[in-house]
């Protein structure tokens, strides 16, 4: 008869901050994109045009351009004509071609329009910028003319580069000339810049990577006491090494990137440059961090919060207000995701700090935006924090943090971002649900999962689709824990179904795991309630499976809570078989829990755990001759209640108590005396004084009949 609460689905998929922005440095360009809306970020020609544009149209566009058919170039033709202002920067014929670019490289249908603004962007800005190198031979200024030439109009990147590469040659070939004369040479400035406007060039149509190598060898190509042009060159290497990481899901890139400027820092130190030393540290962290997000480990992202905090040294509030709120918001990135992956708390409220001083500069008056982006990053931490408090005013601050987000993010001017702030809010009201009798705060989180999904579509996002989808079910599993039927936990197990589409081991293995742990508690419970075994032993092999990555060293408060549910699942089928083997690997598992969800680190999961191993201990002891197992399953259900009390978690301190007098009534059946029956009885009481209002009718009279039960036997022992 004992029952025991299925541990919640933690996975707050929306609710994990989002990667740092870079900010502008000196010597680099903004990094256009649709994020805030075409007017904040990009061109206001055909960049605007197409950021406004959905996902699948712009996709459309892109296989038009590529397609070698004349009939769909003129299509296409007819289609740019109608949408590109005729007052555009661009011609037409130069926006296909930035159409083509987007289908030379592996990009996602819904990073489409970003990536072309980045592409427009790199355009306006290279033609003045090649016409602008230094010439003095009439031939190099020639080729150097002949380049511009060959990116106005559609765009010929090929032509451009042969111009320049030849421009390299004769320059090379007229210095080596020089130094056979013995006459004075400029060293490799002007094959220098040559290399530069190459760069530049591969940049504009997204090959980062050929323009990483091209800055690499410029820098190799200046002399050792020009120390500032050499640092500069490294940077730009190690921004575009930067780009091919992030756009292209490229580590080796990133690990490039961090040697870029590794060997900047070396060039220019902070006596020499601070106010370089300081952004090299910036860009320096932020490849720290992009590269430490994907690794299991936490030592790339410990060194990304070293360097922010050294930029910080450099970047004085006072006199660069904007730089130093850019630099505390990306520190408080990299402490939550160092949070994340922690047991404790420490991080994650130092993200929080990081953030609130951000918020201190990023004011709604002056930037609403990036307030905005701010508060949702503020909530985010503020939920983690609140998942691992045994309170609420954290979840209650995001919450409102959220709200406020929202009045800025709207559904109108940012769909996209006003989706994950939407899908935030959710996840808050799901673990506040948790911890009320209610499901007023779940059936909102379900509202507004669903309303997020409405923008944040297959289509147009596929992996925050799915990690919306897992985080519906996940709400969908909380409710149907406390309804009687199975329709809620039949959803739950489609929507998980739904996200593993894209959510897989390949592409994101620890939501995969997540998704996998989410799916077999639903399984669990969906078994709890029917009489075969086939949907327990699917729950064990979930979790089994998020067990190969939620591993303790990686996230081991997941892997704690993942061991509790595997440990549900065996104690379940090995109540409903005859052996013992099922009922000693959950114990185990209880065991392997309690290692990590410890009474001072995560006290209601303490609980929690305490409270599942009783129940596989006394289901132990009832098929043992002895009253050992008994007598720790009772240990088991009081260290629990020390936690699980009745004004913090009322429905789960009256399971307890219910579980409780199971164990105490089994002992009493073994007793001549009455002491344990009367505890027992005393337990069931307590429990159905909330059980009567907040359980089922069927599961308060299982109770009442076993304590009316008890008292009998106490009444016949008493008369004796």
């Amino acid at each position: 008869m004992s029952l025991r609460r299925a541990l919640l689905v933690l996975l707050i998929a929306n609710a994990v901050a989002p990667s740092p922005a870079l900010p502008q440095l000196l010597g680099d360009r903004v990094e256009a994109n649709c994020s805030f809306g075409a007017g904040s970020s990009v061109d206001n020609g055909p960049a605007a045009v197409l950021c406004g544009l959905p996902p699948e149209q712009v996709a459309g566009l892109v296989k038009f351009a590529a397609s070698p058919s004349a009939g769909d170039r003129a299509v296409l033709f007819v289609r740019l004509h109608e949408i590109v202002p005729r007052d555009s920067r661009f011609p037409v014929e130069a926006v296909a071609r930035f159409l083509e670019i987007l289908h030379e490289q592996p990009i996602d249908d819904a990073k489409l329009a970003d990536r072309f603004a980045r592409i427009a962007r790199e355009h306006g800005r290279l033609v003045p910028e090649i016409r602008a190198l230094p010439a003095v031979d009439p031939e190099v200024q020639a080729l150097r003319d002949a380049a511009a030439a060959a990116l106005q109009g559609a765009p010929d990147h090929d032509r451009a580069r042969a111009e320049l590469e030849e421009a390299r040659n004769l320059v090379r070939a007229k210095r080596a000339a020089r130094i056979a004369a013995g006459m004075p040479v400029d060293r490799g400035r002007e094959e220098a810049d040559l290399l530069r406007a190459q760069a530049r060039v591969e940049t504009a149509r997204l090959r980062f990577a050929e323009a990483a190598r091209l800055h690499e060898q410029a820098a190799r190509l200046l002399p050792a006491e020009d120390r500032a042009g050499r640092a500069a060159d490294w940077e730009s290497a190690g921004l575009r090494w930067t780009d091919q990481g992030r756009y292209f899901g490229d580590d080796p890139a990133l690990a490039n990137a961090i040697a870029a400027y590794q060997a900047a820092l070396e060039e220019q130190t902070r006596e020499q440059a601070p106010l370089h030393w300081a952004r090299t540290q910036l860009n320096l962290a932020n490849a720290f961090y992009f590269l430490g997000a994907r690794e299991p480990g936490t030592g790339r992202l410990e060194a990304a919060v070293v360097a922010y905090r050294l930029a910080l040294r450099e970047t004085p509030r006072e006199r660069m207000p904007r730089d130093w709120a850019a630099t505390q918001t990306n520190l408080g990135v990299a402490l939550a995701a160092l949070g994340e992956r922690e047991s404790g708390t420490g991080r994650l409220e130092e993200s929080a700090v990081a953030y609130r001083l951000s918020l201190q500069e990023r004011t709604r008056e002056r930037t609403p935006l990036d307030w905005a982006s701010t508060q949702v990053n503020l909530a985010n931490v503020l939920v983690m924090l609140g998942e691992r408090d045994s309170g609420t005013d954290r979840l209650e601050e995001a919450v409102a943090a959220y709200r406020l987000a929202l009045q800025e993010m709207t559904r109108e001017r940012m769909p996209l971002a006003w989706a994950r702030a939407r899908g935030g809010l959710a996840t808050a009201f799901m673990l506040l649900g948790a911890r009320e009798a209610g499901t007023a705060r779940l059936e909102a989180a379900v509202a507004d999962y669903r309303l997020a999904l409405e923008e944040m579509t297959h289509e147009r996002a596929p992996l925050d689709w799915g990690q919306l989808q897992m985080n519906l079910g996940a709400t969908l599993l909380a409710l149907g824990e406390r309804e009687t039927g199975t329709g809620r936990l039949e959803e739950a197990v489609s929507a998980f179904g739904l996200a593993q589409q894209e959510l897989t081991r390949e592409r994101a293995p620890l939501e995969w795991a997540r998704t996998q742990w989410g799916l077999g508690t639903a399984l669990m419970v969906l078994g709890e309630r029917e009489t075969g075994p086939r949907r327990l032993e699917q729950a064990v092999s979930a979790f089994r499976l998020a067990l190969q990555e939620i591993t303790r060293e990686r996230m081991p408060l997941q892997w704690a809570q993942t061991q509790m549910n595997l440990g549900n699942a065996l104690s379940t089928l090995g109540a409903r078989g005859t052996g013992t083997a099922h009922l000693e690997e959950a114990v185990s598992s209880f065991g392997l829990a309690l290692q990590e969800l410890t009474r001072e680190r995560a006290p209601l999961q303490w609980a929690e755990a305490q409270m599942n191993l009783g129940n596989a201990l006394a289901r132990l002891g009832e098929r043992e001759a002895q009253t050992a197992r008994l007598e720790e399953a009772v240990s088991s259900f009081r260290l629990a209640l020390q936690e699980w009390t009745r004004e913090r978690v009322p429905l789960q301190w009256a399971q307890t108590q219910m579980s409780l007098g199971v164990a105490l009534s089994a002992l009493g059946e073994r007793e001549t005396g009455t002491g344990r029956l009367v505890e027992a009885v005393a337990a069931w009481d307590l429990s159905l004084t909330v059980g009567d209002s907040g359980w089922p009718q069927e599961r308060a009279g299982v109770v009442r009949s076993a304590r009316d039960q008890a008292q009998a036997e106490i009444a016949r022992r008493l008369s004796k």
